[in-house]
């Protein structure tokens, strides 16, 4: 069952999503977890297949995990400490004031913010801290790049939804907070070309690709990608840039 108002770009990809996405970096965590007022519950909003939630566990008594889309639920990590819940992140059944962090990983630009916001500051404590991040496009080398930017930015270009935030890094998203200085990390991964393949497929533009023309993006780019990175079964180092935005409603 989809919640009202919920637009479920990601049911389709849930088992996908949850095994082929980057892992963030732990010094992210561990730097927002050293500024909110205590570790003893966070909120995990738009969570997904549960990622930033079982890494906020490694350091919170108790991870509230929402999203508005049940196969990503059902397909979501499983840690003692998360609770997931299907729910609306502009609208949730938490009480007023109990919450030290909210977190939306990769997330914030599908919400209606305002809305968002104001859930924010009803259920965090005094001194509870927002954070929300986003990565930028992945970088392997200069000859696969080229390749990464030709389907990012010319075959599935008409196919981002809420692409210009994204693009933005945040820069550009309303943040209506006491804001603390943003910061950048980075995550690394060692992925055959077939796993950054597979990640590619978990985007929402190479859905609407396929579902609009019949064709997987990535089966008609694959010959450049593998001219461009060679042996296929070579793991190779792939980084992002993330994107932190953090602070307190008071």
């Amino acid at each position: 069952m989809k919640s009202q108002g919920f637009q479920d770009h990601f049911s389709k990809l849930a088992p996908r999503y949850t095994r082929h996405r980057p892992l963030y970096p732990e010094d992210l965590f561990s730097h927002i977890a050293s500024v909110a007022p205590s570790r003893s519950r966070a909120w995990d909003a738009g969570t997904g297949g549960g990622q930033a939630a079982v890494r906020l566990a490694n350091y919170f008594d108790e991870v509230i995990a929402t999203d508005g889309s049940q196969e990503q639920i059902r397909n979501a990590q499983q840690h003692p400490r998360v609770q997931y819940r299907i729910a609306l992140s502009e609208k949730t059944d938490m009480p007023d004031g109990q919450l030290d962090l909210v977190t939306a990983a990769q997330a914030a630009h599908w919400f209606r913010v305002d809305d968002f916001y104001n859930e924010v500051r009803r259920v965090l404590k005094s001194k509870g801290v927002l954070a929300i991040w986003c990565y930028g496009l992945e970088s392997v080398d200069d000859r696969v790049d080229v390749v990464i930017r030709k389907l990012h930015d010319d075959m599935l270009s008409p196919y981002w939804p809420k692409r210009t935030i994204e693009d933005h890094t945040y820069q550009d998203i309303i943040f209506p907070f006491n804001e603390f200085p943003r910061r950048v990390f980075r995550m690394e991964m060692k992925w055959t070309l077939g796993e950054l393949l597979e990640g590619f497929r978990t985007w929402s533009a190479a859905l609407f690709y396929k579902e609009d023309r019949g064709a997987d993006p990535l089966e008609v780019l694959a010959p450049e990608f593998l001219a461009a990175w060679g042996d296929p079964d070579q793991p190779r180092l792939i980084s992002w840039p993330v994107y932190l935005r953090h602070g307190t409603p008071d």
